[in-house]
């Protein structure tokens, strides 16, 4: 699944549709994916001024944003964020995969956790997926899937990844986010 959504977010990025074959049909799995990719579609919170997209050679697309943040009892405090166009339904599943990479890790350590959701757009800023993923070095994919518990409107939510929960900097690439439906077999998902 993990080269699967690699291969659909760099034909999304490149404007071109995938049919696989799945149970003797063709499916365009790029028709599951409802928002903007690339990484011109981040936006950052918490900062003074808003990081420009720039080369990066090794993650998809080869374009990434580079965020420094401050450590703060609330993660959230420095965020990128990007909206979802699609609307969700009460039942869909739906997977969030953020490439990402430490560019300077903290004090001591050589890796750092990034918190990633997908979520209400404005207050409460409930979550319908959510997970941590530890991010080093080296370019990887952080993951989050759920069940939506309700309908939501299409920009009603957005995927947001939480960078302030430690003193780093933090490189983010694409983000895709899939939208499965109703009865999808969530076990069929990557995990961090």
């Amino acid at each position: 699944m993990h080269a699967l959504i690699g291969l659909v977010a760099g034909l999304a990025l490149a404007g071109t549709a995938l049919a696989t074959p799945s149970a003797g049909q063709d499916d365009d799995i790029t028709k599951y994916i409802i928002n903007s990719p690339p990484v011109q579609s981040w936006q950052v919170n918490g900062v003074q001024t808003a990081p420009r997209p720039h080369a990066a050679p090794g993650v998809l697309g080869e374009r990434a944003i580079t965020v420094q943040a401050r450590q703060s009892a609330q993660p959230w405090a420095v965020s990128a964020q990007m909206p979802i166009r699609g609307e969700i339904k009460r039942g869909d599943t739906v997977l969030l995969a953020v490439w990402a990479r430490l560019a300077t890790p903290p004090a001591g350590q050589t890796t750092s956790r990034l918190p990633v959701r997908i979520q209400q757009a404005s207050a409460p800023y409930g979550s319908i997926a959510e997970s941590t993923g530890e991010i080093g070095p080296e370019w990887k994919m952080v993951y989050a899937s759920g069940v939506a518990t309700q309908d939501y409107a299409g920009g009603a939510v957005n995927l947001a990844v939480h960078l302030a929960t430690a003193d780093h900097t933090v490189e983010l690439g694409p983000a895709l986010v899939l939208d499965f439906g109703q009865n999808y077999d969530a076990n069929k998902l990557p995990l961090n």
